[in-house]
């Protein structure tokens, strides 16, 4: 995403309701609860609800790299930050409640002031040549850092989403597509909707 900087990253990107928008979550798209075989199915944690540390619907905090960051420490970790502390740290380094961090911010902030009581070393982009490759890498590292671009359009679960820069965690796949964790909850993306809007997919280092 260097190439294609946003200075909202991300936390005003919505869930479209096509009526009246109600401040309840989506449910995500059924889930396998079981998984054999890696090739076909993968999931990193049997959890499908998370904190959503105010990015969502109505509060709309645009606080969403701090929130995927806080849900890959409980996915990875296996700690869960507290939704005040991370909602203070959002506020602090974006200085605002209305706009979001750019990566470079953000990343620098998570290795030095730490989110959520984390410090990590920071993140590489992973490869993207198939998706084989993307599967593999979500085995390897439990859940990735995934930065959207969400166009006119655009869909995620097969509901539609406002136009912008939006992050995520994927934690997981099925042989639809990835386990999108954002927004309090995880859904089931197609791998259509994956390469119609994603922009790159980071591994944290720590």
């Amino acid at each position: 995403m260097s190439r294609r900087r946003w200075s909202l990253l991300a936390g005003g990107v919505l869930l479209i309701a096509s009526t009246t928008v109600v401040a309840t979550h989506y449910s995500a798209a059924p889930i396998a609860k079981r998984c054999t075989d890696d090739a076909v199915c993968f999931r990193s944690t049997h959890r499908t609800n998370f904190p959503h540390y105010g990015n969502v619907y109505p509060s709309n905090l645009a606080d969403c790299m701090f929130a995927a960051a806080a849900n890959w420490q409980t996915i990875v970790l296996g700690t869960t930050p507290s939704s005040p502390q991370v909602k203070r740290e959002y506020l602090a380094a974006a200085q605002s409640s209305s706009s979001g961090v750019d990566e470079d911010l953000f990343i620098w902030w998570w290795k030095t002031k730490g989110i959520g009581n984390v410090r990590v070393q920071g993140w590489e982009v992973l490869s993207q040549i198939n998706e084989e490759r993307i599967k593999e890498e979500i085995r390897q590292y439990k859940a990735v850092f995934a930065i959207f671009t969400f166009r006119r359009n655009a869909t995620v679960a097969g509901r539609p989403v406002g136009v912008g820069g939006h992050a995520a965690i994927i934690d997981g796949y099925t042989e639809k597509g990835p386990l999108v964790v954002t927004w309090g909850t995880t859904y089931q993306m197609t791998w259509g909707e994956y390469w119609d809007s994603i922009n790159s997919l980071r591994a944290i280092t720590r």
